[in-house]
């Protein structure tokens, strides 16, 4: 009876290796930041262990097996039996050798270690080109760009560059565009405490267009061209169709990629267009075509195109022919037929007026006939 209370007590008690992050909701490890640039502060809960336990004489002093800290105000870290001492602005591996000598000076033969159980939490305001700027509760152990996505990410017409300003006056330049070569960002600092982030508006700016209308801007680097450009963004997704991606300047199409030589060298210039297109974005075709469904994206085909290729219209088929874009039908200047799509759009190719009515003439045909029937019986 003994050994099931201890069990369901056991496991009612929350393993320090589960504990949720109530910013992130994502599991927490025990060690999570790395030793040797984790510099400590206040509000940090540390956990100190007594390798091999304590003995009887250890606890008879207040030195446990294992005992949970925090970092006071002053930067001064408690630990019962050993004393405080400073970790203020000390690595975790600092103060671990820190506690290790003062340690010693009380119990020769003791090791102790120390591991930083939870990160002190933060007061970080965010402004500019953000979705939701505010201010924001975070931990030691975010980064610059942990904040930005916690406020919606960076707006439409907004840099990958910014300032952070600290509240002692020190400023840190901030530069989300990858490194070449690498998945790291130019400059994400952590963050500090009573932080202000201010990304900035985007100067020079490339417009990219991907799949559902989704636009975002980048800003140029001089003699820029469009590899150079998706290296800063981190590469080539996996379902990006180069093939098929164009720059449009000026109402002219310029591809970006030539199957025999690779990337085109053409120099991006700010207010340049870039269609991204995916190898899923398709336009739908539907009404009275031979084979109503998906049809590739092709930023060079017209509506007249695309019915083609989906069997072209049928017999039954009418003159009217219209598009839809994100539920409502696109005006175009012009004959709709000639007329250029964007990728998700879709267009339908209406029947004639016989066969969009042919059920309401065969209800009336129905009615009339059932009426001469009625009439003639009648006489």
């Amino acid at each position: 009876m003994l050994i099931s209370v201890l069990i369901l007590i056991a496991g009612s008690i929350p393993s320090p290796l589960l504990l949720q992050n109530p910013l992130t909701s994502e599991s927490s490890v025990l060690e999570l930041a790395d030793r040797s640039t984790y510099e400590l502060g206040p509000g940090d809960i540390v956990s100190v262990v007594v390798e091999g336990g304590s003995s009887q004489i250890l606890l008879s002093a207040g030195v446990y097996p294992w005992t949970e800290c925090t970092v006071g105000g002053d930067g001064y870290l408690s630990v019962s039996g050993i004393g405080a001492l400073s970790v203020n602005g000390l690595t975790i591996d600092e103060a671990q050798q820190s506690l290790q000598r003062k340690a010693t000076g009380y119990y020769p033969s003791i090791r102790v270690t120390l591991s930083l159980f939870e990160p002190r939490m933060l007061r970080v305001s965010l402004g500019g080109m953000v979705v939701e700027p505010g201010i924001y509760q975070l931990t030691a152990l975010h980064r610059v760009s942990d904040a930005i996505l916690l406020a919606g990410g960076i707006s439409t017409y907004g840099s990958r560059r910014g300032t952070m300003y600290s509240d002692c006056g020190d400023t840190l330049f901030v530069d989300l565009n990858i490194c070449p070569g690498s998945v790291s960002y130019v400059s994400d600092p952590f963050l500090t405490n009573n932080v202000g982030i201010i990304i900035d508006v985007c100067q020079n700016p490339v417009y990219l267009l991907s799949t559902a209308n989704a636009m975002e801007t980048r800003e140029l680097q001089p003699q820029e061209n469009f590899e150079s450009l998706l290296a800063r963004m981190g590469g080539v997704s996996g379902d990006l169709s180069l093939l098929d991606s164009r720059i449009v300047r000026d109402e002219t199409l310029i591809p970006v990629w030539n199957q025999a030589e690779g990337f085109i060298n053409t120099e991006l210039l700010p207010g340049d267009t870039i269609f991204l297109v995916s190898l899923r974005d398709s336009i739908t075709v539907g009404g009275a075509v031979g084979i109503p469904g998906y049809v590739p994206y092709n930023p060079e085909s017209s509506v007249l195109d695309y019915v083609i290729t989906a069997g072209g219209s049928i017999s039954t088929a009418g003159s009217r022919i219209t598009v839809q874009r994100n539920g409502r039908e696109v005006e175009f200047d012009g004959d709709v037929e000639n007329a250029r799509l964007l990728p998700g759009d879709a267009v339908n190719v209406s029947y004639n007026w016989f066969n969009r009515n042919a059920a309401m003439i065969s209800l009336l045909t129905s009615v009339v006939s059932i009426g001469i029937t009625i009439y003639a019986l009648s006489n």
